[in-house]
């Protein structure tokens, strides 16, 4: 394994609408932490930290995100994302992990809602997003890439595992901003009216069964659609239809329906 070289990914950046400036951290607490801190120092869009290990990442509901050091990606960016832009901003991002990692490897990954990327059926990016004041978003990546299967909790996978060889990460990580970038001038020129459609195309979770908790019950329905302000529509056993705005939301595979 090596460290991160950011003059390697600086070379591969597309200039775009968001100015990506970046920043190398050997170790850290949480890139999400140092990112919010230069948000409240006015850093403002573009900024963003990478790291090759951290003792305090942190995912979607609290968990933790651990990855050993120099075998994943690690970063968090701010974004100050247009207004109509932010609802639909967990979709777009999962759209730019997934396509830069289609560019950069050729791996086409399925996506979970609301923003989790997935190959093979396993887990292999998460994504957080997290208000920082104002109009800032962090936006924090972690993507497996040169873990092995012990380094790994059950139904997580990395590149290397899916692909059998190890990945240069810089490539893989400047794939992933030209993408982000990419999305953001397209809402700009555009509008968002792609973003929900773009979703579908990536993500073989609609029409499959489905499992959720509201009010401390455990719901099950079949995951219809997803609405034009990115919530999930899901169609319950009764034939009614609820929306899940918010929260985690499984498959149900055959031997547990």
């Amino acid at each position: 394994m090596t460290a991160l070289v950011l003059d390697r990914v600086r070379d591969r950046l597309v200039a775009g609408e968001v100015s990506w400036r970046l920043h190398y951290e050997p170790s850290c607490g949480s890139t999400q932490d140092l990112a919010r801190a230069a948000s409240a120092r006015g850093a403002g869009e573009g900024w963003t930290v990478v790291t090759d290990a951290q003792g305090e990442g942190r995912g979607r509901q609290g968990r933790s995100w651990v990855a050993p050091p120099e075998t994943a990606i690690l970063l968090s960016t701010i974004l100050r994302p247009p207004l109509d832009v932010l609802p639909l901003l967990p979709l777009l991002a999962a759209l730019a992990v997934a396509g830069g990692i289609e560019v950069s490897t050729g791996a086409v990954p399925d996506l979970k809602w609301p923003n989790d990327v997935l190959l093979n059926g396993n887990k292999l990016a998460g994504i957080l997003l997290e208000r920082s004041g104002g109009p800032d978003v962090v936006l924090g990546v972690g993507l497996n890439v040169n873990q092995s299967r012990g380094d790994l909790p059950e139904g997580a996978t990395s590149l290397a595992i899916e692909l059998g060889h190890e990945l240069e990460r810089e490539p893989l990580l400047a794939a992933i901003l030209n993408d982000l970038g990419n999305a953001y001038e397209r809402a700009d020129r555009e509008g968002v009216g792609w973003i929900v459609p773009g979703w579908r195309s990536r993500s073989s979770m609609l029409g499959e069964p489905i499992a959720f908790h509201r009010d401390g019950a455990q719901i099950r329905g079949i995951a219809e659609d997803i609405s034009e302000d990115g919530a999930l529509r899901v169609r319950l056993a009764d034939g009614s239809r609820i929306s899940v705005v918010a929260g985690e939301v499984e498959r149900v595979r055959p031997s547990q329906s």
